[in-house]
């Protein structure tokens, strides 16, 4: 039994080390590339970040190496200008993403036009009239929240919400649900999943 035993830990200990290592930190990979347009003289930039929690993927890599991604999924989307075009890049828990540019610019002009709003205006908790039996009356469960990052040249500011807070699913209405659909932040948000649904296809992993 000793030699089965022995090899079932070398084999378990192989697996780990394996998705150690394909594994990677997505931030980090960010926080480089923003370091990089900081030292091109780009001032203005932001990225948003969408995890969904207790989410386990297994994705095949240009390699055809496999990346397994272990609890939570994140994916981060970067988006600045350049020569007067907007570009976007990703990068998620298997690595980083090229850059690509956008067909225009609305997008970006939307984030400095109303910056000021997207600084001072947050999204608001889901909200009902008799929140003592709140907890019981959610019919769908959200486990994904979106969080942003902008930098202009007066610095760097940041917002986050979660999935359910922006919804009006509930047995109980949301309150805050009128209130929330016309911030700014959710039009910008909106306008990313716009982007990203003409993105993704083209975005190749490096």
């Amino acid at each position: 039994m000793k030699p089965y035993l022995l090899l079932l830990t070398i084999l378990i200990s192989t697996l780990s080390f394996a998705q150690k290592n394909t594994e990677k930190k997505p931030l980090s990979i960010i926080s480089d590339i923003t370091e990089t347009l900081a030292n091109q003289n780009i001032e203005n930039y932001f990225y948003t970040n969408r995890t969904c929690l207790g989410e386990t993927r297994i994705i095949t890599l240009n390699d055809q190496e496999k990346c397994f991604t272990n609890g939570n999924f994140s994916e981060y989307y970067l988006f600045w200008q350049e020569n007067d075009a907007t570009y976007i890049t990703k990068a998620d828990n298997c690595g980083a993403f090229i850059k690509l540019k956008l067909e225009n610019n609305e997008l970006f002009d939307y984030f400095l036009k109303h910056k000021e709003a997207l600084k001072n205006n947050s999204v608001k908790e889901y909200k009902v009239a008799t929140p003592h039996n709140y907890p019981t009356q959610r019919t769908k469960v959200y486990p994904c929240s979106h969080a942003f990052s902008f930098t202009t040249a007066m610095g760097t500011f940041t917002q986050r919400f979660e999935e359910f807070d922006i919804t009006n699913d509930s047995r109980q209405a949301n309150l805050n649900y009128e209130y929330n659909q016309q911030l700014n932040l959710i039009a910008l948000d909106k306008m990313i999943d716009s982007v990203l649904t003409e993105t993704e296809p083209k975005l190749r992993r490096k």
